[in-house]
């Protein structure tokens, strides 16, 4: 984009870009609020809670599916134009990134990104560099906002919004080093809008506005029990970051704006992060073609678990009006009341001096087939997101062996695999943006395999870190070992690439003990009785 040069028609052009980009978030907040009730609770955000959430277990365990944060490891590939002299420097290189993805809490923040990316339709993970290293955030979608939503993919998007709140003492922190703080802080003071707090239970009722008074009908729920909803007490500022991609910088220019419209920064991409590249990752397991945010996995099971809850409450009615029937009173005068409590009560007696008087009791009967319906209900629930028996780890009717129910395993996981690599390549991108920035910021000497000291900066920049040998999914980690155990037995690796390839425990342990026997091994002379090979003749 071209951005016009005088301020007052830069600071509209911007303001103009946040609105669009920010069109359509309070349909996806109010979207993102049913999908949330449902995956937490079972039921929609005015319902009670379900007996038996069925969302939440399914989608933890399609996520155990898509990625394990204990055995995610990532791999440098170098690219074809890199000179091969770069490879000594890629072991450390590897060591390092893994150590930085687990120490900053990254394997963490990005289970976090991938649950609520199947819950709402995408996840967005943030890097921030410090002094400290890295620092990875969620941010939720609806604190998100893109130029065109029929675009996939953040990289191809002109302009793109993320909000967030700060309170006030940290804003005056931040603006320590702007030269005008207080005339800002002022200007946010002084035009602060003023918030409206509506009661609980009241956010839906239709508010007249020609009277002050409040007109409609509650659906007010008493149930005790946490809504998970954050409640903060200290002041907080709305704060808008705008990434406009600026063409005469090659680079995004980041815009900081306080509410109201008190614009606070204007810098290029490349004082806060990486020149060109974007510090927001999508997470979107079900993408779509003309869909910027993707598919929500939790909307697809939503009628699913409605159809479940209706059959469990029939089967609870049913249930107890078989432990308390209804009862009939034939040929019985008076206050029936009394009677039908005498009745019902132990040792209650009444008589009567009615002829042909009788009580019957209506108990209904509970046919099999409502429970053969929640069990076709959990079946579908399994099939909306590809998850077989044998992966649920049940068992199969007709499987005779280990290697029958490892080879159904294997054919039943295709559409699981199909997913993981989605959430793998949002994984590689993390990665290399990790290691991009190790290699901006970080002045830490290392030394390569051939004992010479460098630093990151030295390394090419013609790579890709990649997700080695698809570790993150459990899916992938039998063939694995099984490839690893095949290589080492046609002699194709050593017992150390073994070792690298199986990541067990205590790996740095275990190579460093082989490397001790190896050399003690070197060190001992042959046996008395080998004879040396006779030397070549020249």
């Amino acid at each position: 984009m071209i951005i016009p040069k005088d301020p007052q028609e830069r600071e509209r052009f911007y303001l103009d870009l946040m609105r669009k980009c920010l069109v359509s978030r309070e349909t996806r907040k109010a979207d993102y609020t049913a999908m949330k009730s449902y995956y937490l609770f079972g039921a929609g955000p005015e319902d009670s809670p379900a007996l038996y959430n069925k969302i939440y277990p399914h989608i933890d365990q399609l996520i155990s599916f898509l990625y394990s944060a204990d055995t995610t490891r990532f791999s440098i590939n170098l690219g074809a134009e890199a000179d091969e002299s770069q490879y000594r420097f890629i072991p450390k290189l590897e060591q390092v990134l893994n150590d930085e993805w687990n120490n900053s809490n990254g394997d963490q923040v990005f289970g976090t990104a991938l649950t609520w990316a199947m819950v709402y339709n995408s996840g967005f993970i943030k890097l921030v560099y410090a002094k400290n290293g890295i620092h990875p955030y969620f941010v939720d979608p609806s604190n998100f906002g893109v130029l065109r939503e029929d675009i996939p993919y953040t990289d191809r998007q002109e302009a793109f919004v993320h909000t967030f709140y700060i309170t006030k003492s940290d804003l005056y922190a931040r603006l320590y080093s702007h030269p005008h703080r207080e005339s800002i802080i002022k200007r946010i003071l002084a035009s602060q809008h003023q918030e409206e707090y509506v009661p609980e239970g009241l956010d839906r009722v239709i508010l007249s506005s020609f009277d002050p008074q409040m007109y409609g009908t509650v659906d007010l729920n008493l149930y005790g029990f946490n809504r998970m909803k954050p409640e903060v007490e200290e002041d907080t500022v709305e704060m808008t970051e705008l990434y406009v991609w600026n063409d005469e910088i090659n680079d995004y220019q980041v815009v900081t704006k306080a509410d109201p419209d008190v614009v606070i920064y204007d810098r290029p991409n490349e004082m806060m992060f990486l020149k060109g590249e974007s510090p927001f990752i999508q997470i979107a397991p079900n993408p779509m073609p003309h869909y910027y945010w993707g598919q929500s996995e939790v909307q697809r099971l939503m009628y699913l678990q409605d159809m479940r809850n209706k059959r469990m409450q029939e089967i609870l009615d049913l249930l107890s009006k078989q432990v308390s029937p209804p009862t009939a009173l034939i040929g019985f005068t008076g206050i029936l009341d009394e009677k039908n409590f005498a009745l019902n009560r132990a040792g209650g007696l009444f008589g009567t001096d009615m002829p042909n008087a009788k009580v019957e009791r209506l108990a209904p009967d509970i046919p099999q087939s409502v429970y053969e319906q929640l069990r076709e209900i959990d079946e579908m629930f399994a099939e909306a997101s590809g998850i077989s028996s044998v992966l649920s780890g049940r068992g199969e009717t007709g499987v005779r062996s280990a290697g029958h129910a490892s080879q159904l395993a294997r054919l039943g996981s295709s559409r699981a695999k199909k997913r993981a690599l989605i959430v793998e390549s949002a994984l590689e991108k993390v990665a290399t943006l990790y290691l991009k920035l190790i290699q901006a910021y970080d002045p830490t000497h290392y030394t390569d395999a051939d004992g010479t000291k460098f630093i990151a900066e030295q390394f090419t920049k013609n790579y890709v870190v990649k997700v080695d040998a698809h570790s993150n999914s459990p899916i992938f980690m039998e063939d694995l070992r099984a490839l690893a155990f095949n290589l080492y037995k046609a002699q194709a690796i050593d017992k150390e690439s073994l070792i690298d390839m199986l990541d067990p425990p205590m790996k740095q342990m275990l190579k460093e003990k082989l490397k001790k026997q190896e050399e003690a091994a070197a060190m001992q002379p042959p046996p008395a009785n080998v004879q040396p090979l006779p030397k070549k003749a020249s």
